[in-house]
Parts: structure tokens; C-alpha cells; sequence
């Protein structure tokens, strides 16, 4: 055990269930973004500013009450004995610096840098990290680095505030705003007493993954991220902002008088830009919620935001009148069921995503900040000339090493004005596309706010005239259950799966009207069969769509349309799902086998089936991926586990452990 090691378990340790918001940050610690990346903790820094000449000792005493006061800052995450994610609250350790130097406040990034480049684990470190820079006669600062499981953007306000009252008091009895701890929610959330609002949670995220489009880019391609041993690849996103004084005032003047938030009207204008460039008349946006509307938890430390999912419509034949009505409604309803368990969401994910035949992929993340709002006077005339006259667009560079985004945009207003940013992942995008986008964002906002738009023209003309970048698919691409597919790629797939001789995919209207995709394939094959090899090819091509149904022909058709396809001798068909499991048949798939069986009691190894939908848990994922590291096996990282592809494909990714690693 080391200095920033927590204490070994006592009778002074408080156990309680994980509270949601920490568990996605938990897991990524586990997922990370490559095998054989280094693992460490998602984290989040802050430096704040002291004028007055403070003593090191009196700067260590309020560090040491803020972690004395705040339960999350001495707060490890870790998998009960029981297989369920917990946090175990420590007694309070007396706070050193990890770091002390002099310089001064071009010195922060570097300090920064520095104090976060070592590894969190999150079951036995501490959870924060302070250091200080001090300028020889001047001021000084402190430099806090926290694992994101423990601290959320509002927790830092709550304790630059505290911790700048205590230096201010000069001893540790200083009154505080009554707030609850991470713990207590937690505690809150589990209870008998909230049992039905975790139904109604469940039931919208189900409904929701249910009927969204696969992912809102299908071209979207994971590119290799990570930080490996003396090398990390550049990444894979291109980066424009845009800033505006114009468009704050427009934006706000237009939020008045339509009684919302400003933020729902850049998300409108959003959403008409992201159907232009996705093709798909169903948006689907990811959008953090603070979740702190309860006034105990407005002061609270911890990790409280989580994404909502916030799912509308935008038809070429809408107006911008019913569009900003949609957003408004769906927004509302997402952040009221926006308090949920990461693990389980994950789960019904998966599960949907399988009896759907897609790996689905939320890829569309927006976020809106209001560090400052600018002073809008709603009776005061127009301002003279364009509101785009004052855009300044920028390409920026960006240093993300994930595949999270397809696109991702985050407007921050301030007294100054608002700064959009955009970035977006290069297999679905590029800079010259994105400026496009921003600039028309920009402009319908500021249409809207002066009339030059109108409020009841058509969505698809409003694009066109905007000339934001449209995508187009081409031959062979059809729309079912909300989703693009590639069916002359799919095609080509199964016609490459062993024992087929002839196969062609193509939309067909189902018994409900709506078109499902059905595959016709010739040869020695079963439609289970043709199902589980499909599914094994979402490895490489994670934006496949499953065909609905399999029909095994006698005969391939001479001229193979699909008039003839339908009308061709039938051997077998169906939906292609096993009937029964499939045990595994190779050392890999028997490693795999034994693994998941072994860290989830009461799971059935069925090679033909997704981990979770045959009964494993997402949190016992990292489990099994190191109980086939001892026993010598290794390749795969917890999210291969969490997504559609059966259990074979997974155990096909396997490979021996390499002799330095055992």
C-alpha cells in the first residue's frame, strides 16, 4: 500500500450500492478503449486561484475538512462479493500535496498533466489528487485532479466555494449548505419506495431502444485509440467552433418569447442539421442531465449528471414550429426518466439490440452551458445587419483518443457571446462538412429569432436552403424498423458463409405493412445457421442489420430478383434465433465457456447467443475478461461481451496469452 493508497476494509468503512451516475465512469475503467491499453480512470481537474498569501499548512487543513466533509472524496468503487457494483466510503485521510512547485499560472497545464498522468484504480487509490503552485512573493494555486466517478462539473463549484470559505475562516468550523451524500442517494434509488419509478424508467429507455435507428451514421468505423507504451495514435476527430455575439442575443430573444430554455432552441436547429447530415428522419441525441433538481443535492459532491436520450422526429415535411414543439416535449420527458442504472440500460441495450439484429450505438452527443447569460431586452428593436456578420468559424485541433462521438455538439453561452463546438468522428465526417453544419445551425437560429426563416416553411426546404450537407445513399440501401441497411452488403456477406451457393437480401413488406428485411439463401444451410455466421460478422461491420427472416431455396432463381427469389422452392425458413443452445466446439469457445459460467452462476454457455441476452450481467463483465486472463487467454475488452455478437464470435477474438504477459 502506497500514500495515495486508502485505508485496507475496517469497521470505519460505510458500504452502500454505487449511485448511478458512478457507474458508467466505474466501468470505463475496465472497457478501455483498446486491449492492451493501459488502464486508469476517466478523469476530471480543476485549478483554483489564491490571492492572499496562504501558508501551506492552512492550505492542507482545508483540503483535509473538504475531504473530512465530503464522503465522495474518500469514496472507492469496486464489485461486491456479491457481484454487485458498490462504493466503500473510507475515514477521512489527512491531504498532502502530490505535487509542489513554483511558478506561476502558465505553469497549470503542465502541473495539470503531471498530477493526472498516473494510473487511478478505482477500488484502492484515493479518489483525488491536490498539488500547489506558488509564485515567489504572489499568488498561488491549487491543482485538484478527481477520478469522474467521484466528482461531476457541479461538484467542483460546491467545493471551490467551500474550500475558499474555509481558507477565508482560517479553521475547519465554517456552516455549509445541508446537502446529501453520494451514499444517501444511492440509498434513495435502491429503495423499496422508488421501486416504481425504476419501472418507469426501464419501460421508457426499453420503448426507446425498441424503435431508434441502429446509429444515427451508419458509415460510422471504430479507428484504433488508446495510450499504449511510448505511443499514442492521432485521433480520429476534426474539430470547428463558432462564435457569435449576435447569435447569444438571437438565441435568447427567440428563447423568451417561446417561454423555453435557450438551450432547446440550439438543439432544434441541431436536430434539423443532423438529419440533413445522417440521412435518417429520427434523431437521436445524448444529453447530460445534472439530476440535481432535489434541493439537497443542488450543494452535493459527487457524480449526479447522466446522459438523457432524447429521441424526436425531423420529416422534411415538418416545420420548424412543430419542431421546436417536438423538442421540447421529448427533452422534458427524457430528463424526468434521466436517473437510471448505466449497467442495466446497458443490458436492455443489448437485449433489444439482439431481438432487433443491430448493434445499436448512440453516437450523437449535445450538451449546452450557460456560464453567463447576456442581458436580452425583448422589446428593443433589431439589431442592424445580419446576425451572421459576426461569426468566426475555426478549425480547432482536438486530442480525443476514443470512438464515444459520431458527432458531438456543445454550445456555451457567456456575457460575451456563445461558442458552438462541434467535433466530429472522421469515418462519418470531415472539418469542410462540419463548418457547413455550424454555419447553417447558426443561421436558422438567428432566421428564426428575426423571421427571415419562417416558423411554418418545411423542414426540407429550410435545409436546402440553408445548404447544409445532405447524406445520400445509394443503390441498395433501404429504410426498416428505423434503420438504414446495406442490403447489397449484406448480400455479399451471406453469400460468403459456407455451405451458401446463391443469396440476396431485399425489403419486403411485413404482416404489419412496414418493410422488413428478408434473405434468401441457396445450399446445404439452416436460417439459425445463417443467423449466427451473419451475427459473427458485426465484428467487422458493426452497421449491419440482420435480416427479420431466412428462407432456404431448393434452387437459387436463374435471374435472381426478388420477384423470383419469393417464388422459388422453400426448404426451411424462420427468424434464424436457436432453438436450443449451441455448446461450444473449440478450445477458444470453451475458455469462453467456463469463463462466463464460472463469474455468472446460473448462465448457460450458448455459442449462438450475445452474452447478456443468455444471462450475463454487464457489471461481471470485467470479470470474465480476467478470468480469461489467468487462464491464459486475452483479446477482448468487457465491451465485446456487452453488444450483439454471439458468444462464437466473441471467443473467435480470443488468442493465447503472449509469454511476457503471463
Amino acid at each position: 500500500m502506497n500514500s495515495e493508497t486508502m485505508p485496507a476494509e475496517n469497521s470505519e468503512t460505510i458500504w452502500a450500492p454505487m449511485l448511478w451516475g458512478q457507474e458508467h465512469y466505474w466501468f470505463l475503467y475496465f472497457d478501455v478503449p483498446a486491449y492492451g491499453a493501459t488502464r486508469d480512470c476517466v478523469k476530471i481537474t480543476r485549478p483554483w486561484r489564491l490571492d492572499a498569501d496562504v501558508a501551506d499548512e492552512a492550505v492542507l487543513s482545508a483540503l483535509s475538512a473538504l475531504v473530512h466533509r465530503y464522503e465522495s472524496l474518500r469514496t472507492n468503487f469496486l464489485l461486491a462479493e456479491t457481484g454487485t457494483p458498490g462504493q466503500a466510503v473510507r475515514p477521512p485521510w489527512p491531504v498532502t500535496f502530490d505535487l509542489r512547485t513554483e511558478g506561476d499560472a502558465s505553469d497549470i497545464s503542465s502541473v495539470t498533466e503531471r498530477l493526472a498522468a498516473r494510473p487511478f484504480d478505482p477500488a484502492w487509490d484515493r479518489p483525488a489528487r491536490f498539488a500547489l503552485i506558488r509564485e515567489p512573493g504572489g499568488a498561488a494555486w491549487v491543482v485538484a485532479a478527481a477520478i469522474h466517478s467521484a466528482i461531476d462539473g457541479q461538484s467542483w463549484l460546491v467545493l471551490e466555494r467551500s474550500f475558499h470559505a474555509l481558507i477565508e475562516a482560517g479553521h475547519d468550523d465554517v456552516p455549509l449548505p445541508d446537502a446529501r451524500q453520494p451514499r444517501e442517494q444511492a440509498e434513495l434509488d435502491h429503495s423499496a419506495e422508488r421501486a416504481r419509478y425504476r419501472e418507469r424508467v426501464r419501460t421508457y429507455w426499453r420503448d426507446r431502444y425498441r424503435s431508434i435507428p441502429q446509429g444515427m451514421f451508419p458509415d460510422f468505423r471504430p479507428a484504433p485509440v488508446g495510450h499504449f507504451e511510448g505511443f499514442t495514435p492521432p485521433s480520429p476527430y476534426e474539430r470547428v467552433t463558432l462564435k457569435s455575439l449576435r447569435l447569444a442575443l438571437a438565441a435568447e430573444r427567440l428563447a423568451a418569447e417561446r417561454r423555453i430554455a435557450p438551450g432547446m432552441v440550439y438543439l432544434a436547429a441541431f436536430g434539423t442539421a443532423l438529419a440533413a447530415l445522417s440521412g435518417s428522419d429520427r434523431c437521436v441525441v445524448s444529453m447530460d442531465t445534472a439530476n440535481r433538481a432535489d434541493p439537497m443535492l443542488s450543494s452535493a459532491v459527487g457524480c449526479f449528471f447522466q446522459p438523457a436520450l432524447v429521441v424526436f422526429d425531423v420529416a422534411a415535411a415538418d416545420t420548424s414550429e412543430s419542431l421546436l414543439t417536438k423538442v421540447f416535449r421529448s427533452v422534458v420527458a427524457a430528463q424526468r426518466f434521466a436517473r437510471y442504472s448505466s449497467l442495466e440500460m446497458i443490458e436492455e441495450r443489448a437485449r433489444a439490440g439482439h431481438e432487433r439484429g443491430m448493434s445499436l450505438r448512440i453516437g450523437v452527443t449535445y450538451n449546452y452551458f450557460a456560464v453567463a447569460r447576456p442581458e436580452i431586452d425583448t422589446e428593443a428593436p433589431a439589431l442592424v445587419g445580419s446576425v451572421t456578420d459576426d461569426f468566426v468559424i475555426e478549425k480547432i485541433p482536438i486530442d480525443w483518443q476514443d470512438n464515444s462521438a459520431d458527432l458531438y455538439l456543445a454550445v456555451e453561452t457567456g456575457e460575451d457571446g456563445v461558442t458552438l463546438s462541434m467535433h466530429g468522428h472522421t469515418s462519418v465526417t470531415d472539418g469542410d462538412r462540419i463548418v457547413r453544419a455550424l454555419h447553417g445551425i447558426g443561421t436558422l437560429v438567428s432566421g428564426w429569432a428575426d423571421g427571415t426563416v419562417p416558423m411554418m416553411a418545411p423542414l426540407g426546404q429550410v435545409q436546402d436552403r440553408l445548404a447544409l450537407p445532405r447524406r445520400q445513399f445509394g443503390r441498395g440501401w433501404v429504410q426498416v424498423d428505423h434503420a438504414w441497411a446495406d442490403t447489397e452488403a449484406c448480400t455479399a456477406l451471406l453469400a460468403g458463409l459456407p455451405g451458401v451457393t446463391a443469396a440476396g437480401v431485399f425489403a419486403e413488406a411485413g404482416e404489419d405493412g412496414r418493410p422488413r428485411l428478408v434473405a434468401y439463401a441457396a445450399g446445404e444451410v439452416t436460417p439459425t445457421g445463417l443467423r449466427t455466421q451473419l451475427a459473427a460478422a458485426l465484428v467487422s461491420n458493426p452497421s449491419l442489420v440482420l435480416p427479420h427472416r431466412f428462407v432456404v431455396c431448393s434452387d437459387a432463381p436463374v435471374h435472381p430478383t426478388p420477384q423470383a427469389w419469393a417464388e422459388a422452392g422453400v426448404t426451411a425458413e424462420g427468424d434464424g434465433f436457436p432453438r436450443r443452445p449451441t455448446p461450444p466446439g473449440t478450445p477458444r469457445e470453451e475458455a469462453l465457456a467456463a469463463a462466463v459460467t464460472a463469474r455468472c452462476p446460473g448462465l448457460t454457455a450458448d455459442m449462438a447467443t450475445p452474452y447478456l441476452p443468455a444471462g450475463g450481467r454487464a457489471a461481471l463483465a470485467p470479470a470474465v475478461i480476467d478470468h480469461l486472463d489467468e487462464a491464459g487467454f486475452t483479446g477482448i475488452i468487457p465491451a465485446d461481451l456487452l453488444g450483439p455478437l454471439p458468444l462464437r464470435a466473441v471467443a473467435a477474438k480470443l488468442s493465447p496469452t503472449a509469454p511476457s504477459r503471463k
